[in-house]
């Protein structure tokens, strides 16, 4: 997902393949880890994992709390008992669960869940970031900031917004980067301050510009791990060229296997998607029907089907909803969803759907404030799993004549009036 997605908007025109269904969820806040029997090991100890006083983690068939935040120092090497200045307590031998060794793969207890309608606007982590500390940074608010922490956006701005989808990891698990920035400093900058501002997130991997690929279970697990805090609630996978189907068959499977470690992660794909309104039910295309069909036969259960609604092309009912000869963004964002339902049998649960705020590469196509009203109380009256859009950066106003990746192109918006009007319709 990104600005200049018009040569993949051909391909989908000329391989689109039918429909999706719909998912229903509400935002609720991550769960901290709940502590585990003395005789059980709780979640390995992982090097990129920030802990808070009072939650558990394993190392070495050994059980230990945190006295206070650390991330970085291992229990066995760095435990004292309160007062003795050391970050750990050492609560004795354990068994089962996961041992660890510093490899971080967990039991899933250290993340968050989603329960209901998860909305979480994407942000493109290469935009304003500070390259030095590689931290995440906005101007949408019309001044460059921190995206959380003191002074930043979102407590300056946005203190209620639920959650936040960071995007785009690429590459192979365990060696992907953002942006050229290697995860493990990604995470050791970000992860940290996400879990401190108490803000829930999902990973996002993939995009229009890259791929992510997985070929394990061990492979993602650790992947995972980099990421994870109470407030970790989802991984993303945006799938828009670039794999073959044994990649998307080896993702899903890893997914699938990593849901036993994480059984609180929601695991979305994220597909482009026409809208056709003409009773063929064009949706998802060949790329995006090998994605549903693999995820739809494989064992993965807390999956959700994320439908980009935008750039559908030249005005037509083969590919939205037409009115007064434009797409109408809202209902064919609807339409998206009734044909995914159509053919593939997704229930309401399982599907989000995310459109472009403002102008679309398409510049007939623009997604406004109305349409925000429209597709969310769609959203909730539906039970959809979720409604998200591209991108945080772009909601502030500008006079551009072309989809921008740093502003909606509608001058007659304030800044974060999209974000603002999600929330107020989603009632948080």
């Amino acid at each position: 997902m990104r600005v200049g997605r018009r040569i993949l908007r051909k391909a989908l025109i000329a391989g689109s393949v039918l429909g999706l269904t719909v998912g229903g969820s509400a935002f609720a806040a991550a769960a901290t880890p709940a502590a585990q029997p003395a005789t059980t090991c709780a979640a390995a100890w992982s090097s990129t994992t920030a802990y808070t006083a009072s939650q558990q983690a394993s190392e070495n068939g050994t059980n230990y709390t945190a006295n206070y935040w650390t991330q970085g120092n291992n229990p066995a090497t760095s435990s004292g008992g309160s007062g003795s200045g050391q970050p750990w307590t050492s609560n004795g031998a354990c068994t089962g669960g996961s041992s660890g060794g510093g490899g971080g793969t967990g039991t899933g207890t250290g993340t968050g869940s989603v329960s209901g309608l998860l909305f979480s606007p994407y942000k493109d982590v290469t935009i304003n970031m500070n390259w030095n500390t590689y931290q995440m940074q906005s101007a949408a608010s019309g001044a460059v900031l921190p995206v959380v922490g003191s002074g930043s956006l979102v407590s300056q701005d946005l203190p209620k917004l639920p959650a936040l989808t960071v995007a785009f990891a690429t590459g192979a698990c365990g060696s992907e980067n953002w942006g050229g920035v290697s995860g493990a400093n990604w995470a050791a900058e970000n992860v940290p301050q996400l879990q401190a501002a108490n803000l829930n997130y999902v990973i996002s991997t993939g995009g229009a510009a890259g791929t992510f690929t997985c070929g394990s279970t061990a492979g993602m697990e650790s992947f995972i791990a980099r990421y994870a805090s109470p407030h970790l609630v989802g991984i993303d996978f945006d799938i828009e060229g670039g794999q073959s189907q044994s990649d998307i068959q080896n993702l899903v499977a890893a997914a699938a296997g990593a849901q036993a470690q994480y059984p609180n992660l929601q695991f979305s794909f994220t597909l482009a998607t026409l809208g056709a309104s003409d009773g063929s039910y064009g949706g998802v295309n060949s790329l995006g029907a090998g994605v549903v069909q693999a995820v739809l036969g494989s064992s993965l259960k807390n999956y959700v089907i994320n439908l980009m609604t935008m750039d559908y092309g030249n005005a037509s009912s083969s590919v939205c909803v037409v009115a007064s000869g434009s797409c109408e963004m809202a209902q064919s964002a609807i339409q998206a969803v009734t044909n995914l339902e159509h053919t593939y049998k997704v229930p309401a649960s399982k599907i989000a759907v995310t459109p472009m705020i403002g102008m679309n590469d398409a510049t007939t196509e623009t997604f406004t404030a109305g349409d925000v009203d429209t597709l969310a109380s769609y959203a909730k009256s539906n039970g959809l799993a979720g409604l998200h859009y591209w991108s945080l950066d772009r909601d502030t106003p500008c006079s551009d004549d072309y989809a921008s990746p740093t502003c909606n192109s509608i001058s007659s918006t304030t800044p974060l009036e999209y974000t603002k009007k999600f929330m107020s319709d989603l009632g948080d």
